[in-house]
C-alpha cells in the first residue's frame, strides 16, 4: 500500500505593544518608524511549513507448523519538510525595549529587529534562509504466536517506530539563548544551558514485548499479561518557553530514554447477562541522555503515567419479551504524571528585569480516579438510557502546560461530573 500527503502550515507568535487603542489582529503591525502606532509589532516569529509525506507498507504471515505462526510487516516512511521565514528582515521593534542586539545601550527605539535571530552578531547577514530536509525511516515488525494449547498462547514481537523531524520558528535558539542561557545562574555554570535549536532531529524507538494470552471455560473467562521494553532515540518533547520576550512553541529533542512496561487484563462473562472486565498498566520510565537540558537525566519520560488502571462491567437482563434492562459501570485510574523533563528541580527562567528560578516541581499531575455509570431500557432497535460521567464529581487535570516563568502552569481542567438522558433509534 501506497500513501501520499501534502501538508503546509503556518506558524506564528508576536509581541505587540498596547498602545491603549486595542488589539489589531495581525501578526505584524509596522510602526514605520513613528511611535504611538496602535499595537504595532515589537517582536515575531513566522513560519510557513510545507510537508510532502510519503509511504509504503505490506505485510506478510504464514504458518510454520500447525502452533507456531509467524508475522513480518515493513514499512518506509520518507517526509521533505521545507521552513520559510515571514518575517520582514527589514522591519524594527516599536520600542526595542525587549530585543538589543547590543548595537545600542541603551535601549533606542526603531534601531534592533524584530526577531532576535537577525540581530548581526548571529546572522551577518540580516536575513533567514529557506530551510529543507528530508527524514526517512525504515520500520520493520516481525511477531511470532505460539498456541502451547487450544486455551494458551504465547507471543513475542520487534518493532520499530518512527516520528519525523522537522523545524522550530527560526530565531527560536538566538531567543533561548539571549534570555536564558546568559542568565547569572547559567553562565555561572551552576545550571547547565538549554539547548533549543531552530530544528529537531526525527524521533525513532525499538519495541520488544512478550506475552501470553489464555481463554478458559469456551471463551467466557480471558486473560493476558505482557512485559514491554522500549528504547527511544531523540524522542520529541513539545515545550512552552515564556519570558518578557513573549512566547516560543518549540519542540526538543531527548536523546535516549528507556520504558519498561508490565500490562495484566482480563474479561468475565458469567452468562449471557452479564460481562466484566479488568486491566492494569505498570510503567518504569527514565530519561538516560538528555543534551538539551543535561541536567535532567534520570528524570521519568514527560507524559506518562507511573500507573494506569480501567474495571467496569456491562448488563443486559430481559424483563418483557423483546425487552432489556441494560447498563455499564467503569472506572479509570491514572497513576502520577510528570509534564516536563524537569522534575522536582529549579532553572532558572528568564523574568522581566533579569532572572529568577524557576519552580518545575508543579509540573507533575497527582493519579486521579473517574466513574462512569449508564442505566436504561432497550428495544430490538432502540434504546434510552440516563447517564453519568465522572459521577463522584473528581476534580482532575486534562493537560498540564509548564510556565514556571509565571510561578507555575497553565492547566486543562478535565469535565466535572455531567448528567443525561440519550435515546437511540436504529433504522
Amino acid at each position: 500500500m501506497v500513501e501520499l500527503r501534502e501538508i503546509r502550515i503556518g506558524l506564528g507568535v508576536n509581541t505587540g505593544v498596547d498602545s491603549g487603542m486595542g488589539i489589531v489582529p495581525s501578526l505584524y503591525i509596522p510602526n514605520g518608524g513613528v511611535p504611538g502606532v496602535n499595537n504595532a509589532t515589537e517582536q515575531l516569529a513566522n513560519d510557513q511549513f510545507d510537508s510532502d509525506v510519503y509511504a509504503v507498507f505490506g505485510s506478510i504471515d504464514w504458518d510454520l507448523t500447525e502452533t507456531l505462526t509467524a508475522g513480518f510487516a515493513l514499512r518506509y516512511d520518507k517526509e521533505k519538510r521545507k521552513a520559510k521565514s515571514l518575517v520582514p528582515t527589514v522591519a524594527q521593534g516599536a520600542t526595542s525595549q525587549y530585543i538589543n542586539c547590543g548595537l545600542t545601550d541603551p535601549y533606542v527605539p526603531f534601531t534592533d529587529p524584530i526577531n532576535p535571530g537577525l540581530c548581526p552578531d548571529v546572522n551577518p547577514s540580516g536575513e533567514f534562509t529557506p530551510r529543507s530536509m528530508d527524514f526517512d525511516e525504515w520500520q520493520p515488525k516481525v511477531t511470532l504466536n505460539w498456541e502451547i494449547l487450544p486455551t494458551l498462547t504465547t507471543y513475542a514481537s520487534y518493532g520499530v517506530g518512527f516520528k519525523s523531524g522537522g523545524f522550530n520558528n527560526q530565531g527560536s535558539q538566538a531567543t533561548v539563548d539571549k534570555w536564558i542561557n546568559s542568565v547569572p545562574g547559567i553562565v555561572s555554570g551552576e545550571f547547565t544551558p538549554v539547548g533549543v535549536q531552530d530544528d529537531y532531529r526525527k524521533e525513532t524507538s525499538d519495541s520488544f514485548e512478550i506475552g501470553i494470552k489464555s481463554q478458559i471455560n469456551d471463551y467466557a473467562l480471558r486473560w493476558e499479561a505482557a512485559y514491554y521494553h522500549v528504547e527511544v532515540d531523540d524522542m520529541q518533547f513539545f515545550e512552552f518557553i515564556v519570558g518578557p520576550f513573549g512566547l516560543l512553541r518549540v519542540v526538543e529533542n531527548v536523546d535516549s530514554v528507556e520504558i519498561d512496561g508490565i500490562e495484566l487484563s482480563g474479561s468475565w462473562a458469567p452468562n449471557e447477562m452479564l460481562s466484566f472486565f479488568a486491566g492494569a498498566n505498570w510503567i518504569d520510565s527514565e530519561i538516560k541522555g538528555n543534551s538539551v537540558r543535561p541536567d535532567t537525566v534520570g528524570n521519568k519520560s514527560p507524559y506518562t503515567p507511573d500507573w494506569t488502571f480501567n474495571a467496569g462491567g456491562e448488563m443486559s437482563i430481559p424483563i418483557s419479551s423483546g425487552l432489556n434492562v441494560i447498563g455499564s459501570l467503569d472506572f479509570t485510574g491514572i497513576g502520577e504524571t510528570w509534564f516536563h523533563v524537569v522534575q522536582n528541580q529549579e532553572r532558572p527562567v528568564g523574568a522581566a528585569g533579569g532572572f529568577t528560578n524557576g519552580d518545575y516541581g508543579l509540573t507533575q499531575r497527582d493519579d486521579y480516579w473517574l466513574a462512569n455509570l449508564r442505566l436504561g431500557l432497550g428495544g430490538a432497535n432502540w434504546t434510552v438510557v440516563a447517564y453519568g460521567r465522572n459521577i463522584g464529581d473528581e476534580e482532575w487535570l486534562q493537560e498540564v502546560l509548564p510556565a514556571p516563568e509565571f510561578g507555575g502552569t497553565f492547566t486543562h481542567p478535565g469535565t466535572l461530573s455531567r448528567w443525561g438522558i440519550e435515546a437511540t433509534y436504529n433504522f
